[in-house]
């Protein structure tokens, strides 16, 4: 098992655990121990025009797409 799928395995643990109390403040407490867990998967690094492109999704240019990027 790769760390990665431990650290998944680990939040959702956690997040079952956050599904059975009662307490708002003890759900939150696992809930943010789940995120910690998920926090330490590793990304895929992200190439330039993969950057731009999230860029562009998140914040928009405003320009129309073409017939050929559609």
């Amino acid at each position: 098992m790769s760390k990665d799928d431990e650290y998944r395995r680990r939040a959702a643990e956690a997040q079952t655990m956050a599904d059975k109390v009662v307490s708002d403040t003890d759900k939150a407490a696992w809930l943010q121990v789940a995120h910690g867990w998920l926090a330490l998967i590793r990304q895929p690094r992200q190439s330039a025009s993969d950057k731009f492109d999230a860029a562009e999704s998140n914040q928009g240019t405003h320009q129309t797409k073409s017939d050929a990027e559609h």
